[in-house]
């Protein structure tokens, strides 16, 4: 299907996920890269997720439960994560499927923090 000029079916779902992410207004609390550091992060407490962080995650790490999460919100323990019970499953499934995505990618800076390979 990639030759049809779509993207493949893998960067579908992320862009999918992506998209789902940014008109939900997950960044507004846990950051464009899911750091936890969005606009309005220092308000709450507890603080928001670091998606890179798979400890923080209350209800698993697995795609269904972070969707189960996205489905109920987050409110014992003081989180403040209202529910996006609106959303579909498939959708809530490709937005976790982009949280997971997100927890792959490196705290800035970290590529400066490796030592320099040797052969």
């Amino acid at each position: 299907m990639a030759a049809c000029g779509g993207p493949p079916p893998a960067a579908q779902t992320e862009l999918s996920g992506r998209l789902l992410y940014a008109t939900n207004g997950c960044g507004a609390c846990h950051g464009q890269d899911g750091q936890g550091d969005g606009p309005i992060a220092r308000t709450l407490t507890p603080p928001p997720r670091d998606f890179r962080d798979g400890a923080a995650f209350k209800n698993g790490v697995e795609p269904a439960a972070i969707a189960r999460t996205i489905a109920e919100g987050l409110t014992r323990d003081g989180g403040q994560m209202q529910s996006y019970g609106h959303l579909t499953e498939s959708e809530r499934l490709r937005l976790a499927d982009y949280v997971i995505s997100l927890r792959a990618q490196p705290a800035q800076g970290a590529q400066h923090d490796r030592p320099p390979k040797t052969d």
